[in-house]
């Protein structure tokens, strides 16, 4: 059962392995913190307007993840694939070639509550509603997110308007049923997304430092109500939360 899945012992690959395998040796180390995003459109954008290099990558079945060196920002930067599982490995992997240690994540989230519309949400909390996290820390309910206080005082110097409360973390988008929807708004939920408390837990097991922070898309109560999605505003709002990530870079220096 998945209350039983945590183990402590020695895994049978790493991402050592995997990458000594092919040959593939750890880069020189830039800098200790990288920012990840969720959209190509924005990934596109942010290496239009910044030099770069690809210094690594991550290699799936897929295709290749490329990892970029902002020079003038001094961070690394990759878009992640969604959902729990592959953002977790892939954070696995560029963490182990790059020596990151600090990450930098935000994506969008479906709102529960109309109160958390176009503000900034920074989650304190995550219902684990997915398989990942399981496998590197013990059941429970929640997680908490250990640096969010670091975001709202971001935001709080920044004037940037938000909230903070719990998210609710799933695999199964298609399968956010309205009863679901009502039982995760009854235990505090503002929202929910794919990868928030399987990123925390693998960050608390190999002693990163995750900081999460979500902005609102589509809008779930009585009925789907798309909202954002796919429109300018939620490119406006995906390019306000990078200038958010750079000022988390200044107060991380």
């Amino acid at each position: 059962m998945i209350n039983d899945t945590f183990d402590n012992s020695k895994p049978l690959i790493t991402p050592k392995d995997a990458y000594d395998s092919h040959g593939i040796k750890k880069i020189e180390k830039k800098t200790n913190t990288c920012i990840v995003c969720f959209f190509k459109g924005l990934e596109d954008e942010i290496l239009n307007k910044y030099e770069h290099e690809v210094v690594a990558f991550s290699g799936t079945a897929n295709g290749i993840i490329n990892v970029y060196y902002l020079k003038d920002l001094n961070v690394l930067f990759y878009m992640s694939p969604v959902c729990a599982p592959a953002a977790v490995a892939t954070l696995e992997e560029i963490a182990y070639i790059t020596d990151a240690k600090n990450f930098i994540v935000f994506g969008s989230c479906g709102l529960l509550v109309d109160a958390a519309k176009d503000k900034l949400i920074i989650p304190i909390k995550a219902y684990r509603d997915e398989g990942t996290s399981y496998h590197y820390k013990e059941a429970s309910e929640f997680i908490d997110i250990k640096n969010c206080d670091v975001i709202e005082k971001v935001c709080i110097d920044n004037n940037i308007e938000y909230t903070k409360g719990f998210t609710w973390t799933t695999d199964a988008i298609y399968m956010e049923t309205k009863n679901k929807i009502n039982e995760r708004r009854d235990k505090g939920c503002l929202c929910v997304e794919m990868e928030v408390s399987a990123l925390e837990a693998v960050c608390d097991f190999r002693g990163y430092n995750l900081y999460s922070y979500l902005f609102s898309g589509d809008i779930l109560a009585d009925e789907w109500d798309r909202a954002d999605l796919g429109k300018e505003a939620e490119h406006k709002k995906q390019l306000s939360s990078f200038d958010v990530a750079i000022m988390l870079l200044k107060e991380l220096k």
